[in-house]
């Protein structure tokens, strides 16, 4: 089969299209992965413009505020992050209507940015902790989370192999980066990659067709 949305060549035990997301059958038009409804449309284009037009309005009043009392912007990046973190990681995901695999992948990019954020206001990088301890904490969280619900729901069960393969390349790349960076790799990343490593090996001997063949088709070999 392919995909109606993007085209790509699917499975026929497939209810997802792997690339896109999409519902490929037609036993279940009301999925949420098929298209919506243009009242369905019009409702979350309305909440997105009043939902917008909210947050510029409270940014442009905390600026004019900072600025008021202290003549120069102080603290009205930390309220201007934290809408723009609140939009990317909440509000964007529950207006695509993402699944729970990409909810929570945008959650946890959420945490790790405020952590950035944090160790840049409190001492400009000079003890790089959000990179260092921080970040692996929550992407050792984020493997923990999608290995249990890989295991949890079968049907999207590839989704999450794919997802735990992109953050143990993603530990990989991190302790190259710890090198460049300070110099020196701290145990956090290694924790991160041994896992990584762990699961991804697991998957190459216990699903081994499987898990191939979904990787082949994200690399469109």
């Amino acid at each position: 089969m392919r995909c109606r949305k993007c085209g790509v060549n699917i499975d026929g035990n497939l209810v997802n299209c792997p690339l896109c997301g999409a519902h490929v059958g037609e036993e279940n038009p009301k999925s949420i992965y098929g298209y919506p409804s243009v009242a369905e449309k019009n409702a979350k284009a309305l909440f997105l413009r009043i939902s917008l037009f909210v947050t510029v309005i409270s940014m442009a009043i905390v600026l004019v505020i900072d600025f008021a009392v202290d003549n120069r912007i102080v603290w009205a990046w930390h309220v201007i992050f934290g809408f723009a973190v609140a939009w990317l990681c909440v509000g964007r995901p529950i207006l695509k209507r993402f699944n729970v695999r990409k909810y929570l992948s945008w959650g946890f990019a959420g945490v790790i940015a405020l952590l950035f954020y944090l160790n840049y206001w409190i001492n400009s990088f000079a003890d790089p902790w959000a990179f260092t301890l921080g970040a692996p904490i929550a992407v050792l969280t984020w493997q923990g989370v999608l290995a249990v619900l890989g295991i949890a729901h079968k049907p999207e069960r590839p989704e999450y192999w794919m997802s735990a393969t992109k953050v143990f390349i993603l530990s990989a790349i991190c302790i190259g980066v710890s090198f460049l960076w300070i110099k020196t790799c701290y145990w956090g990343w290694y924790v991160c990659t041994g896992v990584g490593f762990i699961e991804v090996l697991s998957l190459s001997i216990f699903a081994k067709e499987k898990y191939f063949s979904e990787l082949g088709k994200r690399l469109h070999v």
